[in-house]
């Protein structure tokens, strides 16, 4: 069950705002590169944008995918998905279904917080903003 997000009108819609923002593949690799994270996440993140779409949906691959060819432990794959879902960089869209060895499916996503995020610069040469 979703819980309730908050809700603004925007045009005369009801939109909710709490939900991270899709993005394409190429915008979330530059915000991927910029934020501050551990290297393992960050190494989950590179290899998680190489099965996107350009439109940053159907990523797909599942855990022991990832394990297999990043060459680490399925627990170190979710701990970086884990922690990926909690910054809000990607948002599960479908729970896959183990039985049928379906993967859940992810699309890249941009959260809302970004600027509060510790992060690089805009041209990658130093913290920006008033992170340290």
């Amino acid at each position: 069950m979703r819980k309730a997000g908050v809700m603004a009108s925007v045009e005369d819609t009801l939109v909710d705002i709490s939900d991270p923002i899709p993005v394409d593949r190429f915008e979330w690799e530059r915000i991927i590169r910029r934020v501050r994270m551990s290297k393992g996440t960050k190494y989950v993140a590179v290899m998680l944008a190489t099965y996107a779409d350009r439109d940053g949906t159907r990523v797909r691959p599942g855990v022991d995918r990832l394990a297999l060819v990043m060459c680490v432990s399925e627990p170190t794959v979710k701990r970086g998905m884990s922690e990926l879902r909690a910054m809000g960089l990607i948002q599960r869209v479908k729970q896959g279904n183990r039985h049928a060895k379906k993967a859940d499916e992810y699309r890249l996503t941009m959260p809302l917080n970004l600027l509060d995020l510790p992060m690089l610069g805009p041209d990658e040469d130093g913290m920006s903003g008033d992170h340290s």
